[in-house]
């Protein structure tokens, strides 16, 4: 028997390991400061919400436990049901590795790095050359949609939609083996699942039908395999699928009407900003931003914008035009693609919106129709790619392609020079009510200033690549240097808008909580502060600001609980006790619910919390009070003791029985703020004897505190329900001397357990409903999927070399 030839291994084309190289040293440059620099990012949810819940996570990890609850936001919620916490993205575990910020600020860089390796790979499977690729990686690193939103906690699974795009296309093209190949896609889309953005999901859902139908040959057969791959990814990623799905009938989620998803739609103006970065001022300083004036889309409660730039570059649109001038297969079906999904990001701007949410279940349960501009943004950068290497093939549409998307940029800033005066006379009087007060003038000229550098660096750019198109002979250096200058500017213009605090002043502890008591190991201590924010602190103050002031869920890295806190999935329950909240008189409100601390601003102290007296007023002239920045970063806050509040944990002796619709009105009545010692339950049950009428609530010792598992110690003498001040949720369970007793919702959203006379152990339990079972379904998922790609690339081996001969190494590379 003769020898049988070895099957070759393909590898990647000439200069594919350095256009990754470049865009690592991309990746590095635009976070140098986070990396090298000691800084840490300020602005987005990055201090008051990614941080402290990475820091949730990183501590089980390291731990070895499961965080399944977070004891930490209002009075306690669900961790690991919620995916965007990275319970079940092992990529997300790496934050215990490393001290935070800098771990947290490591994964975001990565993943950033991530999106710009999967784009240069789309970029590689539209016929993209190695430099093409690199432009098209660093390019959709460097653009303003992704540098705005990479500290936010979500971007873990946009960075996947660049891979979604080129797994769909290996499996579309039906080169090589179609069943290695969708499975390669079921990896991908299971990991973008576990990540925990159903926005991104959708949006790379509306990415893989573009790229099926642009580059499919057989749309009935790519059909069936999209659905098989995913199919797969439902089990893959059933770890965060089956929990969230349990949890989602009892948050605010369920029911997301049009008016409430519709906000932070893209404003027509903002499309502008695909080729004039600063085109509304200066989106991160609200003193010289004009979105707040012309374009904002956050109805009133939400910032300005979900983004702060849509900037992508006038040479993007350039070479991505040029793409489909060259007729580059199937460029002009993604073209239109790319006009879907930003027509969907248009929102409630394009009446094409409201019917799509309608028909399309998925984008029921999402927010914000901006953050389908990352799905138009990766496909441009990939047409773009590939646009760079057709530059000498359509020399002839080159320059009249580059004069028109430079033109769009000209025409638009000779109309600002020109209306200048009108301008400012026109918004100058709105611009003066706004809080902080807009300065017209001055976000008019950093308006301007940054559309003539952005028109230098256009220019050059576009000179570059022409004189690559033009003059064969040196046109790897003229179009390296044109990759240069673009990536150059798209980064410093990305600087711009992410101001940065440094960590050892955020790491501190806030003065604040130099007045408090040490966080005990157990429970939390609560701390009241405002859910709203000072307008007038300018961006590279508002890190301390925001740590100094408590503002939000900063304080949970301390061992405080924050109420009201922020988390994304809320129970439904919680939201109502909010809606109410407001009127309801503070004394009574530090009271049933065990609050320890209030933060507000020090000119509100005396008014609400007189001398000897009770608590004065009402939980909104709390809630509404951003305060005031002061100089020198004295922000004039205060944290005052709440005296006087039921113990954390209770034997009530006193109980009454209501309808879910009627326990507000229960808890809030004057009869029960007069009585600690009642209880109002939800439901119907026997009603509490009238021989205990002068009975006082017995205090409960804690023996034990996990999140996920409390012990308590509770005396009585007549017995009654114990009743622990943490919020309910289903998933949690009772043992009373280690018998099972049902959990019983009290004062509206807190648990209790009904105990007989005398001294008992309680013990309450939380698991996250379906998590086991999802965990269970994802590992065999992922033990099955990596068996059969390992089945498939090793077996036969006389079919893969005829595989190698039949497909040129690029391509399978790519």
């Amino acid at each position: 028997m003769g020898r049988s030839t070895p099957t070759k291994v393909a590898r990647p084309p000439a200069g594919f390991h350095l256009a990754l190289a470049s865009m690592a040293v991309v990746c590095l440059a635009l976070y140098a400061r986070q990396l090298f620099g000691g800084s840490t990012f300020v602005l987005r949810d990055h201090i008051i919400y990614t941080w402290p819940e990475r820091q949730i996570l990183a501590d089980a990890v390291r731990a070895g436990r499961i965080p399944e609850w977070n004891d930490l936001v209002g009075f306690g919620t669900q961790f690991a049901a919620s995916s965007a916490n990275g319970v079940t993205y092992p990529l997300l575990w790496l934050v215990a590795l490393l001290p935070l910020p800098l771990s947290v600020d490591l994964v975001i860089a990565l993943h950033v790095l991530l999106s710009g390796i999967g784009t240069a790979l789309f970029a590689r499977r539209l016929g993209a050359s190695a430099l093409g690729a690199a432009f098209a990686g660093a390019a959709f690193m460097a653009c303003g949609y992704v540098q705005s939103i990479a500290p936010n906690k979500v971007f873990a699974a946009t960075a996947w939609i660049p891979w979604v795009a080129w797994a769909t296309d290996r499996v579309v093209q039906e080169q090589g083996d179609r069943l290695k190949n969708a499975g390669v896609l079921a990896a991908i889309l299971g990991a973008q699942v576990l990540a925990g953005d159903p926005a991104s999901n959708v949006t790379a859902a509306i990415v893989a039908a573009t790229v099926a139908f642009s580059r499919g040959t057989r749309p009935a057969r790519t059909l069936r395999w999209l659905a098989a791959a995913y199919a797969g990814a439902f089990l893959l990623g059933a770890a965060g699928v089956l929990p969230g799905l349990a949890l989602l009938p009892h948050t605010t989620r369920q029911a997301i009407g049009l008016r409430e998803g519709a906000l932070w739609s893209l404003h027509p103006w903002r499309l502008v900003e695909l080729v004039w970065p600063g085109f509304l001022g200066n989106p991160a300083d609200p003193r010289y931003n004009l979105g707040e004036l012309v374009a904002a889309t956050g109805g009133g409660a939400l910032d300005t914008s979900w983004s702060l730039s849509a900037y992508l570059g006038a040479p993007v649109l350039a070479l991505a035009a040029l793409a489909a001038v060259a007729r580059r297969p199937g460029s002009r079906g993604l073209w239109i693609g790319v006009a879907i999904l930003l027509m969907l990001a248009l929102g409630a701007y394009t009446p094409v919106y409201p019917l799509f949410r309608a028909c399309f279940p998925p984008e029921q349960l999402i927010r914000y129709p901006e953050k389908h501009v990352a799905g138009a943004l990766c496909i441009l950068c990939a047409l773009a790619g590939a646009g760079v290497s057709d530059l000498g093939r359509v020399s002839r549409a080159v320059p009249w392609v580059f004069g028109a998307a430079i033109g769009s940029l000209v025409v638009p800033l000779i109309l600002l020079s020109v209306l200048w005066p009108a301008l400012t006379t026109s918004l100058e009087s709105a611009g003066a009510l706004m809080v902080p007060p807009v300065d017209v003038e001055g976000a008019l000229a950093l308006s301007l200033r940054s559309g003539v550098v952005s028109f230098a660096a256009a220019a050059a750019t576009s000179w570059l690549f022409l004189r690559s198109a033009l003059r064969p002979g040196i046109g790897g250096i003229s179009g390296t240097l044109a990759v240069v200058v673009h990536v150059v500017h798209a980064a410093w213009e990305g600087w711009t808008i992410a101001p940065v605090a440094n960590v050892e002043r955020l790491r501190s502890r806030p003065g604040l909580l130099r007045s408090a008591e040490a966080a005990p190991a157990f429970p939390p201590p609560r701390i009241l502060r405002s859910p709203a924010l000072d307008a007038d602190v300018p961006p590279d103050q508002q890190g301390v600001y925001r740590h100094e002031t408590l503002y939000l869920d900063s304080v949970a890295r301390y061992g405080f609980a924050a109420v009201p806190g922020f988390e994304g999935w809320r129970s439904r329950e919680f939201a109502a006790l909010w809606a109410r909240a407001a009127s309801v008189p503070l004394k009574d409100f530090l009271t049933l619910y065990a609050i320890d601390y209030v933060a507000l601003p020090s000119e509100m102290r005396w008014r609400l919390f007189p001398p000897g007296r009770p608590p004065q007023g009402t939980v909104a002239e709390v809630l509404l009070s951003p305060g005031t920045a002061a100089p020198r970063e004295d922000y004039r806050w205060t944290l005052v003791p709440a005296e006087g509040v039921r113990p954390r944990a209770f034997v009530a002796p006193r109980w009454r029985w209501t309808p879910p619709a009627e326990t507000l009105d229960a808890v809030f009545s004057p009869a029960h703020a007069a009585d600690p010692g009642l209880v109002v339950l939800t439901g119907s049950g026997p009603p509490a004897a009238p021989d205990r009428d002068g009975l006082p609530l017995s205090p409960c010792g804690i023996v034990s505190y996990v999140p996920e598992r409390v012990e308590l110690d509770c005396g009585s003498v007549a017995g009654g329900y114990a009743v622990l001040v943490d919020e309910n949720a289903p998933g949690w369970t009772a043992r009373v001397d280690g018998k099972s007793e049902p959990v019983v919702p009290a004062d509206h959203l807190l648990r209790a357990v009904p105990v007989p006379a005398g001294r008992h152990r309680v013990e309450m339990t939380y698991r996250t409903p379906q998590l086991r079972t999802g965990v269970a379904i994802s590992m065999l998922s992922w033990a099955a999927l990596i068996v059969m790609l390992c089945w498939r690339w090793s077996a036969r081996p006389e079919r893969g070399a005829d595989l190698a001969q039949r497909s040129c190494p690029s391509k399978l590379y790519s």
